[in-house]
């Protein structure tokens, strides 16, 4: 099945996206939500932004305090900075998502406002290019969980808990940057059908990409080498664990999942979850509907439920914190393995 689905960017009318014959004609064709639910806030956005902001900078001053007290020792110190680091790396996640939501073109109605929120904060994850990434989940949402998916490219072949959690992430990163290079070079030649950035954006927002990223990096270089420890501690650490933890997440949404319009990922409804990704837990209805502000997942995934749209269709839907776990282990693989 090939969900080639070109997806509407910047029209302000839009209510649904339109899903390809053999999917549409099917027992479960994508509902028509209401209008509302793709309506920009932004309150809602800035918000986003100062609360991520806050999730990663707070923690990582506390991490850079305490690793320059000297009047405490390490048997006191390591735990708290540990769980700082947990912390702020979340944080760092939650500015993946921002650039997940500005390169959706979700968060401002502005295409530029998009796009610059997008790379400043996404590039504060060291290592990351969020507009490779950009490029990248363009194919993800036409062809999910097929062979020409680029998740599925990289995800599939990592079958184990312990290689997802080593490997998975970091090579992912490879692999945006590596889009983002070639499309700094002028050289990205993937059928964009869709993406509201002509050629010539492209190549010169992924070379803006580049830039904000050395200035990032060499703003963090310069912490760390005034003050070698504390820089570390509070830049390193969490940029480490979130490169290990978010190898995760992509087999918790997609692992076990499958083809059919209301299986292709999965939703995760704990109201934890909700307050650690800001809502970006509700992945099914983001596959649905990538137009809807991910602020606005939850009313439609409320919506879909009453209307009795998620049972008909089989979804996917995990309530419980701990038990959406159980996805990242071997038992769980990617479609089509």
């Amino acid at each position: 099945m090939d969900f080639q689905t070109p997806i509407p960017v910047i029209e302000e009318s839009i209510t649904s996206v339109s899903v390809p014959e053999e999917v549409s004609s099917g027992r479960t064709p994508l509902p028509k939500i209401p209008r509302e639910f793709f309506e920009r806030s932004t309150g809602k956005a800035v918000f986003f932004l100062l609360y991520a902001t806050a999730l990663w900078l707070l923690p990582a001053a506390g991490i850079y305090r305490l690793a320059s007290d000297g009047s405490l020792g390490w048997g006191i110190k390591a735990p708290a900075i540990f769980l700082l680091a947990l912390v702020a790396q979340q944080g760092l996640h939650l500015f993946g998502w921002i650039g997940h939501e500005s390169f959706h073109f979700n968060l401002f109605k502005s295409k530029k406002a998009n796009v610059a929120t997008g790379l400043l904060f996404s590039s504060l994850i060291v290592g990351h290019n969020g507009f490779g990434f950009a490029l990248s989940h363009w194919h993800h949402h036409r062809f999910t969980n097929q062979p020409e998916d680029p998740d599925w490219q990289v995800f599939a072949r990592f079958r184990t808990a312990l290689s997802r959690f080593l490997f998975a992430r970091l090579m992912a990163d490879v692999r945006y940057l590596g889009n983002g290079l070639l499309a700094a070079a002028g050289k990205w030649d993937k059928d964009m059908r869709g993406f509201p950035l002509g050629p010539s954006e492209i190549r010169w927002y992924a070379r803006a990409n580049l830039l904000v990223s050395a200035f990032w990096l060499l703003l963090f270089g310069t912490l760390v080498d005034l003050h070698p420890v504390p820089g570390l501690l509070s830049v390193g650490l969490p940029l480490l664990l979130i490169t290990l933890l978010t190898g995760l997440r992509p087999y918790l949404e997609h692992a076990g999942t499958g083809r059919s319009l209301f299986t292709t990922s999965r939703t995760r409804t704990s109201p934890l979850l909700s307050a650690f990704y800001y809502f970006n837990n509700y992945h099914l209805e983001h596959h649905l509907y990538p137009r809807v502000p991910c602020y606005n997942l939850a009313r439609v995934h409320h919506w879909l439920s009453e209307k009795g749209f998620l049972a008909k269709g089989g979804a996917l839907v995990e309530h419980g914190f701990w038990n959406n776990l159980r996805y990242v282990t071997r038992r769980y693989q990617y479609p089509g393995q």
